[in-house]
């Protein structure tokens, strides 16, 4: 079985380099409405002003995956985020523009289903994914856009991706016009991010035929399974000393036993070193414990935050004997220390949390690298072919925002172009000629306007653009 399930992921993802490179925005992928039990539906948290939409996501698609929004075009978020290892990383530390990150990549794994209930990232120092998205570009260590010691900014990664053909095409698609801001990059992302779920594994299928009671044995589990499942949700029964002696392990309390999820108590695990060795005492979150092995048994990288745990076992001698702090997880404690794990135990524990791994999040074409393997995107449907009627890569127009002026940049020097910019209301506010690539806006209100520009003597718009005056 284990090789079966090899060969179908290798024969699907070489599938997805055949037929990467080309986005076909007339058939996109549902990202909107996945198949998800309602089990899963009563955690979702998705924001009002952000709903997934088929558009944003697939924009979020080929940003995810574009090394151009770092700042040497050498990585993308997918580089510390590969699906084949459920959107986390084998490696310890991920490799940025400017070195290694200072902590393990999480697993990007049933996202829709936890923010809010606790932070994100390691520390959890955001509560949303639209948060969150644009951290890693602004990292100067990881994608390198921080603006610190010269390096560029979030600003001049905006104004190189008005450059780029794809994106002018993406963002209307998505948005209804071609601007590029930081907030619809951060939707975008999210939106994406949102979509990349897993419920199709052993444990799904269980908790199905038993009509959702866990506390039944599965009837698609083995006896060690389901000895797994039982100390998993099971409390221990601890001695006078808090040492435990018997019962389950008492795992269910920080990862509800559904989701899989870590129920927040905003307090440490008892890991309490970086990976450089120097002492933290803080938060440390959980990724889901879904998909924290592949479908071939193994381990999707090394576990905590800090990588000490290179195998399963490992995990478990942590938390068989943990050393105390002031800022320890309480229920850590109600587990028994020492927790006593016998090796039929830890076998068992394995063997159920195996059950928690699915298969369509390592092989849907959907969450997979749009791009070819020279980093090259096409995109195809009836949309592109609208949109190249007005090449606005031709043009640009910066900065924008402006405030008293802004500049028009064009490919050819030797044409005349007539500017034309609307208000929000479609009345005309400026018209002139261009004599040279300076306009004035110094009168115009701050507002959300359409610059048109036309090459001079001919009625057809040649660029179309939103322009925002701040």
């Amino acid at each position: 079985m284990k090789k079966l399930k090899f060969t179908l992921i290798g024969l699907l993802l070489f599938s997805f380099i055949c037929i990467s490179g080309t986005i076909d925005l007339d058939n996109l992928f549902n990202y909107e409405t996945p198949e998800t039990p309602d089990y899963a539906t009563a955690f979702i948290n998705e924001p009002f002003y952000n709903p997934i939409d088929n558009k944003a996501a697939t924009l979020g698609r080929v940003l995810f995956y574009d090394k151009k929004l770092s700042s040497d075009n050498s990585v993308s978020c997918s580089s510390c985020h590969h699906q084949a290892q459920a959107f986390g990383l084998k490696e310890l530390q991920g490799q940025g523009v400017n070195g290694l990150s200072l902590r393990r990549p999480i697993r990007l794994v049933n996202l829709r289903y936890r923010e809010f209930i606790e932070g994100l990232f390691w520390d959890e120092r955001t509560g949303t994914l639209e948060a969150l998205a644009t951290q890693p570009i602004q990292d100067h260590i990881e994608m390198g856009y921080s603006g610190q010691n010269g390096a560029p900014n979030i600003d001049d990664l905006i104004e190189s991706m008005d450059t780029i053909a794809y994106y002018e095409t993406l963002f209307n698609f998505a948005f209804g016009d071609p601007l590029i801001t930081k907030d619809r990059i951060s939707k975008a992302i999210a939106q994406f991010l949102r979509s990349i779920e897993s419920y199709d594994s052993k444990f799904d299928e269980g908790l199905a035929l038993t009509g959702g009671d866990q506390n039944l044995d599965f009837p698609n589990f083995t006896e060690e399974e389901n000895a797994g499942k039982a100390l998993f949700n099971t409390s221990p029964q601890l001695d006078s000393m808090g040492e435990r002696i018997g019962g389950g392990t008492g795992c269910a309390p920080c990862h509800e036993s559904r989701n899989f999820h870590f129920l927040v108590e905003r307090k440490n695990n008892g890991v309490v070193s970086e990976i450089d060795g120097s002492e933290v005492l803080n938060i440390t979150k959980s990724p889901s414990l879904r998909n924290l092995f592949d479908p071939n048994g193994e381990l999707n990288g090394p576990l905590f935050h800090n990588g000490q745990a290179l195998t399963f076992d490992e995990l478990l001698d942590h938390y068989n004997d943990v050393d105390l702090n002031d800022n320890l997880d309480t229920r850590i404690i109600e587990m028994g220390q020492p927790l006593n794990l016998t090796d039929e135990e830890r076998l068992q524990l394995e063997a159920f949390l195996k059950t928690l791994t699915g298969t369509d999040i390592y092989i849907n074409e959907k969450w997979s690298d749009p791009f070819d393997e020279n980093g090259n995107i096409e995109l195809v449907g009836s949309t592109v072919q609208i949109s190249r009627l007005f090449p606005d890569n031709q043009i640009k127009i910066f900065p924008n925002p402006a405030s008293s002026h802004f500049y028009i940049k064009g490919n050819d020097t030797n044409k005349a172009y007539v500017i034309h910019i609307y208000n929000n209301t479609g009345q005309i506010v400026l018209q002139k000629r261009l004599d040279n690539n300076y306009v004035n806006v110094d009168h115009l209100k701050s507002g959300v306007y359409t610059v048109q520009i036309f090459l001079d003597g001919k009625s057809d718009i040649f660029v179309s653009k939103q322009l925002i005056i701040k």
